[in-house]
């Protein structure tokens, strides 16, 4: 039945998405529905966990319950038990009709499997039961953390203290993503963590399966980095990777290397800038920026570009292909989606090898995108994504920036224009 269940999930996942047949999905893929997942649920599931479910991974044991809950949450289900009550597997393959003399020792011998599992799960059960703590008990509990360097990787050493609980298990997770959850000792006092990507997240501490404390990390950049890949853990590109004169892009070196390549599929080229901006409201602000993509390969023909402002509660994406491929792109923003199979994105169809004048404002709750001058969407926030905390630009293969800004109710927040060197 849970098996029935999962892959009707899966199937009925799929023609949400409308990406055709898993069979087809490559590793960008993956992380495409991670974030969507993310986007809807505000649970994170990382892509080797979606892979493991979808038989990508081999993979022995079955899906977490955490992980189908997340599932069913994303299909509109309050968790896994609603989805299950609530839909009716369809039957895989057609029944077999067999003999009486066979039917009945099968049968007998099913009943006897059955109660032996019964037994087992009922004398396990009574060993796991969760403790659930009280207001009392978890107001004692303690926990903070503090980064130990600025910039990428990055190290955070936390501080708990359980104040007399005595759990089973406990463990810290880092932030939404489940793989980066880790064991800590009850009776210690510290515990680190290594951060690979930069970002507003929230780390939890649990014990018995229950979050006893959660506070916001901000891993900032230190400036403007880049990274190539979307793995656990990238390739860095700093300051010598980087040419900063005019327009913020890639060195010589880096462009060619990725262009000589004979890769599948365009790497996936990220800049990153996240720090401290003060209180710019995600309700109130106004961000301008120029870029283009420099991408020429065909294993990148799409030429995609997202740019993506991240605030402390969310983040919304802004997607642009060159004009044949906008039927990919899809705009996210705190749980909705605006997808181009199901709606008119032509607007975000563009000649992105030149330079592509973006703005964007929130006021009041609307969102206003302008590209090279027109308003080319208008929408509704679903919810404020928070304060502003950084900014991200997602090329498949490579791109430039040639200027940023933020202004927020108190003004401007952030300007950066790459200025050239004067010759001597």
């Amino acid at each position: 039945m849970n098996e029935l269940c999962l892959q009707d999930c899966l199937l009925l996942i799929e023609k949400k998405l409308n990406w055709g047949s898993s069979k087809d999905w490559l590793n960008q893929d993956f992380q495409l529905l991670s974030d969507r997942i993310f986007e809807e649920t505000r649970v994170r599931l990382s892509i080797t966990t979606l892979k493991r479910v979808w038989g990508k991974v081999s993979y022995n044991s079955a899906p977490s319950i955490s992980t189908l809950n997340t599932l069913a949450l994303f299909l509109g289900h309050e968790n896994w038990s609603t989805f299950k009550q609530n839909h009716q597997p369809a039957q895989k393959h057609k029944e077999v009709k067999r003999s009486a003399s066979y039917a009945k020792p099968l049968a007998a011998v099913v009943l006897v499997l059955l109660a032996a599992c019964t037994v087992i799960l009922l004398a396990s059960g009574s060993k796991t039961v969760p403790v659930s703590y009280s207001a009392e008990e978890i107001d004692k509990v303690q926990f903070s953390s503090e980064p130990v360097a600025l910039g990428l990787p990055n190290s955070v050493v936390f501080n708990y203290d359980f104040a007399g609980i005595n759990p089973d298990s406990c463990f810290i997770q880092q932030s939404w993503n489940d793989a980066l959850t880790f064991e800590v000792d009850k009776n210690g006092s510290e515990a680190s963590g290594i951060y690979y990507y930069p970002g507003y997240f929230r780390a939890k501490l649990i014990a018995n399966n229950q979050i006893l404390k959660e506070h916001d990390i901000h891993i900032r950049t230190n400036g403007w980095m880049a990274t190539i890949g979307n793995g656990n853990r990238p390739r860095y590109l700093y300051k010598e990777d980087l040419q900063t004169e005019g327009e913020l892009k890639l060195s010589d070196a880096i462009f060619n290397e990725l262009h000589e390549s004979e890769a599948r599929n365009a790497p996936l080229l990220t800049f990153n800038f996240f720090d401290d901006f003060g209180q710019v409201s995600g309700t109130d602000f106004e961000f301008e920026t120029r870029f283009r993509h420099t991408y020429r390969k065909s294993n990148g023909i799409c030429q995609h570009t997202r740019v993506l402002i991240h605030g402390k509660d969310g983040v919304l994406i802004m997607p642009f292909s060159i004009p044949g491929c906008i039927s990919d792109l899809q705009i996210f923003m705190m749980g909705m989606t605006i997808d181009g199979k199901s709606n008119d994105l032509s607007a975000f169809g563009t000649d992105i090898h030149n330079w592509q004048d973006l703005k964007c404002i929130s006021k009041d709750g609307q969102i206003q995108i302008y590209l090279n001058g027109e308003m080319i969407r208008e929408f509704t926030a679903p919810a404020s994504i928070g304060d502003v905390v950084g900014f991200k630009y997602r090329f498949a293969g490579a791109g430039e920036i040639d200027y940023i800004r933020l202004t927020g109710s108190q003004g401007l927040a952030l300007e950066e224009h790459f200025p050239a060197r004067s010759a001597e």
